[in-house]
């Protein structure tokens, strides 16, 4: 079981790594998931996390520089 500790601080830069970013699948019929992981990949990010592989699901990418992947978006950069 996790531990809960409460004096946690909230701020900003609480990040999951260096450099996190959030996207999501916007048109899977025409990128699959997997398609855009690869992509991910071949630009030097490591995918991290895969919600699920449906339009809307997010995924997290770890890697600096800002990600451009075919029919997806970014919704948020976490940078640590």
């Amino acid at each position: 079981m996790a531990s809960v500790s409460t004096n946690a601080t909230v701020a900003a830069s609480q990040s999951f790594g260096p450099k996190t970013h959030i996207l999501t699948f916007d048109d899977i019929s025409s990128t699959t998931a997997a398609a855009a992981c690869a992509e991910a990949q071949s630009e030097g990010f490591t995918v991290v996390a895969i919600e699920g592989t449906a339009n809307t699901n997010h995924f997290a990418l770890q890697g600096s520089g800002t990600p451009s992947i075919t029919d997806c978006t970014l919704v948020v950069t976490f940078d640590n």
